[in-house]
């Protein structure tokens, strides 16, 4: 399985609180109605960015971007991304729903789960690192690092201290940004970072949390070298929505109603997405 994930904005002309409104309830009402987005992402996760947090108690800055928002959309395999954004239900329905800014970081990525508590519980606060890979790095020697070394050190310290609920390493697979031309999402910066780390905490970052510990500094600072930028990598701090999840055990959600074709919302569905001012019907409007 893959993330196909997207990091944005509120509009120039718009708000912070008018983005989170309509990404939350007008966004995922059309995303819950529309068949082929209910068929093709098994998770869907947002995440809406804390506000007041300061770039001096993270590993990693704040970007200059302002990004607010980060949604991770999980699929079986990477074609489904490239299909999904061109199926003509998705095209006429969401496409037209202009809610954010037209800049993204886009990426499609594999994940592995390095650290995981007993108890977790998806939700709360997250602390994403976005990261970027030194120049005379490949991909595939990025990987590699942090698969291996970063990650597996990592999670040794996380697991040592309380606070921090689970480790998820992200890394990218290589994309051709033609896949989005013509989409909603072809302004965005595909391929920027190399990798994403996901870190569920129990509490939000602060100058006396994980960022001021010296084992997780150290094991942090020292899997960075040769592999990542840290001058140019990025942070954000979150809270984590789930609103759909059809692949976690014990976690499942039900069957979208749009996929029983008995129901009310495959009905309205079935009557089609053209214009409401047809035509045949103006031109006979027009002979009576």
């Amino acid at each position: 399985m893959l993330k196909f994930t997207l990091a944005s904005r509120h509009m120039e002309t718009g708000t912070r609180e008018r983005f989170f409104y309509e990404w939350s309830h007008i966004h995922v009402a059309l995303m819950l109605t529309t068949p082929s987005v209910m068929r093709a992402f098994k998770r869907y996760v947002q995440h809406f960015n804390v506000p007041d947090v300061r770039s001096q108690d993270l590993f990693y800055p704040l970007s200059s971007e302002q990004w607010e928002s980060f949604a991770e959309h999980h699929v079986d395999r990477y074609d489904d991304v490239v299909k999904i954004v061109r199926e003509p239900d998705y095209v006429a329905r969401m496409q037209p729903h202009k809610f954010s800014s037209h800049r993204f970081i886009t990426s499609i990525s594999e994940f592995q789960t390095a650290y995981q508590r007993p108890d977790f519980r998806s939700g709360g606060v997250k602390l994403l690192h976005f990261l970027k890979k030194s120049p005379d790095f490949t991909q595939a020697d990025f990987r590699k690092r942090m698969l291996n070394v970063r990650a597996p050190k990592l999670a040794k310290a996380f697991s040592e201290r309380p606070g921090i609920r689970k480790y998820v390493v992200n890394t990218l697979l290589d994309v051709d940004p033609a896949i989005f031309k013509g989409t909603l999402f072809e302004f965005g910066s595909t391929g920027l970072y190399a990798g994403i780390e996901e870190l569920w905490l129990d509490n939000a970052p602060s100058s006396g949390g994980i960022t001021a510990d010296k084992e997780v500094a150290d094991a942090i600072r020292t899997t960075e070298q040769g592999a990542i930028d840290s001058t140019e990598s990025i942070s954000m701090v979150v809270v984590e929505r789930v609103v759909w999840d059809f692949v976690t055990p014990g976690a499942t959600s039900p069957v979208p109603a749009i996929l029983n074709p008995d129901s009310l919302e495959s009905m309205i569905d079935g009557q089609g997405y053209r214009p409401w001012e047809l035509q045949e019907i103006a031109a006979a409007v027009a002979r009576d």
